[in-house]
């Protein structure tokens, strides 16, 4: 992007250093940085430290107005977006709750719609902001795992998330620590699929500050090979393990490979799943940043012409070299010797990699697999590269309605881009519109997909593979452990299967607001106007996502 005179262009704004003041009157120590991989998604934002409390001040880091205000059990929790006149949005969320005049609005929302989520959106004469005006205060709510302010920078036209580092002084993101390396892992693979790649992974040591391997790596005789790295980045002042900036990778000081995270486009955020090695991430296994681009992989911040992908017989290089650069420019090297081409890993485990699969799908086609009483459907470019998959099916338990089929590669978890459609074909007629489509992770976790019912079938999208089955849903969901705090009345909510659908609370049958915090399975209710002193009846009403319906009444007696 180039510089003119201090101002930073793009095609649709210009913004010069220090325009924008700071969200929160805090350092920056960061929990998570800019564009980090995470399950399904990039970090799009980066996370404030807020000292492990609730209840900073949020402020707007420069003129403009707020154009929506979302309120959500689920991602950013209560946010804000702002829009200014230099062409920019900032959002900043996982607030507690919001200032002032803005709160006062959306109490009165929530009550004229007798909704707890909200999604409200405003033009500019509805809530005009100053620099450094306070909107809101820091919080932990939606899908944050501890305190923290998430703060993001727009652009307003394309929506595409940037680095908010971009636009402060250097001196804000205190960093002088070279990413830390772990491991690398090896792919070696054919031309039809890399998901039929045997791999293998060799520990990193530092020697005179370059990471290496203890012994030179065996080349085995495949016609193609890339490589991943795990490992992370840490600033200063917090001990957050954080994600790598850029990485290039050089054969012989010829660059081969380059990503540099720049902004994050939100319709291809679950690319992410391509960007690391997804079974290792999915696995808890870290984070492997792949040091190549799959074929499906349309990301636009790789060095455009250079996959990454090296052909083992035309291995005429004496050393490949991987840089791994933070935000702040702080560097750390891998240096790899390869041995000539070999074997010492065994034969019958590189031939059972490739036979895994009963067939291969072209990444390119849409395709549709049918065994026994199940169907699943993939639409093109499903995959990120040509697919191994095998179905295997396991007879029916006494504790579930069908089969079950496993749908996967045999040796990894193999990502979606889009959905796959799945059916199961069943004529069980007792309580039909109970029985839900089931998805078993390799953990064994269950869950309920949303089924479509007909005369003969259930039907469901997937963007996640594993085991599918048919099993009722005829529990309703349970409330318990009221509590009656000085400021809040909360209860504990779960659901056996199909999730938390609905939920409704009542004092003295008058509707009042209570938040879902779907972490932690709760409840609150922040007591306003609507919950005088006294004894009150207190109704909770929460539905299931089948429509199974549980209703408490309890007297309570308010303080």
């Amino acid at each position: 992007m180039p510089f003119f005179n201090g101002v930073k262009n793009t095609a649709a704004q210009s913004y010069t250093i220090g325009d924008f003041s700071k969200p929160m009157q805090l350092p920056f120590f960061l929990a998570g940085t800019f564009g980090e991989p995470r399950p399904d998604h990039f970090h799009s934002g980066i996370d404030i430290k807020t000292n492990g409390v609730e209840g900073q001040p949020v402020l707007a880091v420069a003129d403009g107005f707020i154009s929506r205000i979302r309120v959500s059990p689920y991602g950013y929790g209560k946010a804000i977006y702002i829009v200014h006149s230099n062409g920019y949005t900032s959002v900043y969320g996982h607030l507690s709750r919001f200032y002032g005049k803005i709160e006062q609005y959306i109490h009165k929302q929530h009550y004229t719609t007798q909704k707890s989520e909200l999604d409200i959106i405003l033009d500019s004469t509805v809530f005009p902001l100053h620099q450094n005006d306070t909107i809101a205060f820091s919080g932990n709510t939606g899908g944050s795992s501890a305190p923290h302010l998430h703060f993001e920078i727009r652009n307003t036209q394309t929506e595409h998330a940037l680095n908010p580092l971009d636009f402060y002084p250097k001196s804000f993101y205190v960093d002088t620590i070279a990413p830390q390396l772990n491991k690398i892992k090896l792919y070696f693979g054919d031309t039809a699929s890399f998901y039929t790649a045997v791999s293998v992974k060799y520990p990193l040591i530092k020697q005179d500050g370059i990471y290496t391997t203890t012994t030179p790596i065996p080349k085995l005789n495949f016609p193609r090979f890339a490589i991943s790295l795990e490992g992370y980045d840490k600033q200063d002042e917090s001990e957050n393990k954080n994600g790598i900036n850029k990485i290039a990778l050089f054969a012989n000081d010829s660059l081969i490979f380059q990503y540099k995270l720049t902004e994050i486009d939100f319709d291809k955020t679950r690319m992410c799943n391509a960007f690391v090695d997804y079974d290792e991430m999915m696995k808890g296994n870290g984070y492997f940043y792949n040091c190549y681009q799959l074929r499906k992989n349309t990301l636009p911040f790789y060095l455009a012409g250079y996959n990454g992908m090296l052909d083992t017989h035309a291995f005429n290089f004496s050393e490949l070299k991987i840089q791994c650069i933070d935000y702040n420019s702080n560097c750390s090297t891998i240096k790899l010797s390869f041995q000539s081409i070999g074997d010492n890993i065994s034969k019958s485990v590189a031939d059972s990699s490739l036979k895994a699969a009963t067939t291969v799908i072209n990444a390119s086609n849409s395709d549709s697999f049918e065994v026994g009483k199940f169907k699943i459907k993939f639409v093109s470019n499903t995959f990120y590269d040509n697919a191994p998959l095998a179905i295997t099916t396991i007879k029916k338990n006494p504790k579930i309605l069908s089969d079950e089929y496993h749908v996967g590669n045999k040796n990894e978890l193999l990502p979606l881009q889009k959905p796959a459609t799945i059916t199961i074909t069943s004529t069980i007629k007792k309580q039909r519109n109970k029985i839900v489509l089931v998805r078993k992770d390799f953990n064994g976790k269950e869950t309920a997909l949303k089924t479509t019912v007909t005369k003969y079938k259930f039907c469901a999208s997937t963007m996640t593979l594993g085991t599918f089955y048919l099993k009722y849903d005829i529990i309703k969901p349970n409330i318990q452990k009221i509590e009656l705090l000085p400021e809040t009345i909360t209860a504990n909510v779960s659901d056996n299967l199909s999730g938390v659908d609905t939920y409704n609370g009542y004092i003295d049958n008058n509707w009042v607001n209570f938040y879902y915090d779907a972490k932690n399975d709760k409840l609150i209710y922040t007591v306003d106007e609507h919950c005088t002193k006294g004894e009150h009846l207190l109704k909770l009403i929460v539905t299931d996502k089948v429509g199974n319906e549980n209703t408490i009444l309890q007297k309570i007696n308010y303080p």
